[in-house]
């Protein structure tokens, strides 16, 4: 498969995952939801009338214990670094059998504790031809700063 191709499947990927989670968040009070296909941010929408706008990251691979953040792409501000969102999503798909773990924060708060930890934390490349760099930021290091949510996975045959 082309780089090209992989980004279409990651994309049309991380979109069916936008949908599911802004479904949770319908559920728990986030009203007139909407989506947007730029870096400003992935779905926006109202809680108790404040406007919130999420960037939303979803993982498909197994547990590595890392949060795999993308700062730059080509050399240009991508990802975390670019998004204009308030609260950003870490979703965890594959961690176990049972549950899609949500590690939700405010953006300026994770932004200061990248800002904060830079130097100790691990950069890798990855992303089509390697172009991407990518903070590691170890979950057990601070996984605490972080609000959890799970959403069970039920399969069609548990019912």
């Amino acid at each position: 498969m082309s780089s090209r191709e992989n980004f279409r499947s990651d994309l049309s990927w991380g979109e069916k995952w936008e949908y599911c989670i802004s479904i949770y968040m319908m559920f728990n009070g986030l009203e007139n939801i909407s989506y947007n296909n730029d870096y400003r941010w992935d779905v926006k929408g109202l809680k108790e009338g404040k406007e919130l706008t999420f960037e939303i990251k979803s993982d498909r691979y197994k547990n590595t214990g890392n949060m795999a953040l993308e700062i730059r792409d080509a050399g240009k501000a991508s990802g975390i670094s670019k998004s204009e969102a308030d609260i950003f999503i870490y979703n965890y798909t594959n961690l176990d059998d049972k549950f899609a773990y949500l590690f939700f924060i405010e953006m300026p708060k994770l932004r200061q504790i990248l800002k904060d930890n830079y130097s100790d934390l691990k950069i890798v490349n990855g992303g089509d031809n390697n172009e991407a760099e990518i903070i590691l930021l170890p979950m057990k290091d601070y996984k605490e700063h972080f609000d959890l949510r799970k959403i069970p996975k039920v399969s069609w045959t548990d019912f």
